[in-house]
């Protein structure tokens, strides 16, 4: 039998009386792998609400002399215990997901739990720790990897393929069958550059009806999918609406197409009475847009 050994650590929300267990926990098996005895060192809390309290710490594993990083999600010092939906994102991360540890989602070492006082039985949950949770949409940016700059004649347009990542990393797990089922910022994580999907516990079952990935920086379109599109608007996926160009002028983006030159600069009537000035530049800024939109059709 799989069994876990925590190391002390700190009590959560002033109640210094109940303490982590000491004994060595058994493993919740999901299809019970090569019994091992796992031990936990250097506990400190990363987050502490009501409901869950979440340990950071140092993972010690057999016939293994490098110490992994890794979180500890417990109900133990909660007045609700959550068995169930500990034990649900325990099956997700090891049976139902298990192909995506380690590349979407976090790498699961397994569910151990404790049993207390009038049966009570408190569940731990150990996953790779996979740093810390994004804080805005913005703050992608300059966390994962990969990003491109395309300069629309004065208007300098950034799209980062960061974003990207993140929702094909999301993308992975609704072609596996299941919807993350909680979506937002704070269950996303970067980690070394690369974006990772935590919290699993109402993750469910889906066939996505998505017939066409989207592309950072297209114009906003309806889509077949209510979570993806959830995501879309959480990572600022799609384009700026309004192209404005040195505060002259704002040429909304879905217009700027070829066919569309003669409307836009009728547009501009205002600025000059004799448009035909403007039109060489409306044409270089309409094939600017225009290559860009190529650009990411063709994207890989």
């Amino acid at each position: 039998m799989t069994s876990l050994r925590l190391g002390p650590g700190p009590s959560p929300w002033d109640s210094p009386d109940k303490k982590l267990p000491t004994g060595e926990l058994a493993r919740y098996d999901v299809q019970s792998p090569t019994p091992q005895r796992y031990h936990i060192a250097s506990l400190e809390f990363f987050v502490d609400d009501t409901e869950t309290a979440v340990y950071r710490g140092s993972l010690k594993q057999p016939d293994n002399p490098e110490l992994e990083k890794v979180v500890v999600k417990t109900d133990f010092f909660a007045e609700t215990l959550r068995q169930g939906a500990l034990e649900h994102e325990a099956d997700m991360y090891e049976l139902h997901l298990s192909s995506l540890q380690g590349l979407s989602i976090p790498y699961c070492y397994g569910l151990f739990q404790h049993k207390g006082e009038g049966d009570r039985v408190s569940s731990f949950l150990v996953l790779e720790d996979c740093r810390d949770r994004i804080k805005d949409a913005s703050s992608l940016t300059n966390s994962f990897k990969y990003g491109y700059t395309f300069h629309l004649v004065n208007v300098v347009y950034r799209v980062f393929a960061s974003r990207l990542k993140a929702l094909d990393a999301l993308y992975g797990i609704h072609c596996a069958g299941y919807t993350h089922g909680d979506l937002s910022l704070n269950n996303i994580t970067d980690k070394d550059g690369e974006p990772f999907f935590i919290d699993l516990e109402t993750a469910e079952p889906h066939k996505c009806e998505m017939s066409e990935r989207i592309m950072v920086g297209e114009e906003k379109r309806d889509i077949e999918c209510d979570e993806i599109d959830i995501c879309c608007m959480l990572l600022e996926i799609w384009a700026d609406e309004d192209v404005n160009v040195k505060g002259f002028f704002v040429f909304r983006r879905a217009y700027l197409r070829r066919e569309n030159i003669d409307f836009l600069l009728s547009r501009l009537i205002h600025h000059n009475r004799n448009t035909e000035v403007f039109r060489p530049f409306v044409e270089q800024l309409v094939e600017k847009i225009e290559a860009e939109r190529e650009y990411w059709r063709k994207a890989p």
